[in-house]
């Protein structure tokens, strides 16, 4: 795919997140071939195979917490500016409970890294650091393999 077409795609996706249009859909194979996609647990296991390829970071969040309405459109411009390295999966913990419950959810937002169908151990980051912090902490990610 054309890198394009990738910022196409990805550039849809990031307006139908923030327009709230892509939020009751369940994403396709297409989705996540961009760098932004919603997960549900119709799509998680579709989501969590890509891993295989490339670091999966699973943001759970709620419209209702201001942290994570802050991270929000900064992780959407990370995730494009990463330029496929990364997929970020949006998790909306009201509509998703059952994955907040596997993933053992207790604060809001939290970022679970996923390579290769697996969390990274101890890697998890809680709360909303700034985009310096963020964007150091994905770096640590990717260093990760």
């Amino acid at each position: 795919m054309s890198p394009i077409k990738r910022l196409f795609i990805a550039l849809a996706g990031a307006l139908m997140v923030l327009t709230g249009l892509g939020a009751t859909a369940s994403a396709s194979t297409s989705d996540i071939t961009g760098n932004l996609v919603t997960v549900t647990s119709a799509n998680h296991a579709e989501v969590i195979a890509e891993s295989h390829e490339r670091l999966v970071i699973l943001d759970f969040g709620a419209t209702w917490c201001p942290p994570c309405q802050r991270m929000k459109p900064v992780l959407e411009r990370l995730a494009v500016e990463y330029n496929g390295r990364i997929l970020v999966g949006m998790v909306d913990v009201d509509r998703s409970r059952d994955l907040s419950t596997k993933y053992n959810i207790r604060y809001l937002p939290t970022l679970v890294p996923i390579r290769n169908g697996a969390e990274y151990p101890s890697s998890r980051l809680i709360g909303y650091p700034g985009e310096a912090q963020l964007r150091a902490w994905i770096d640590r990610q990717l260093a990760k393999g």
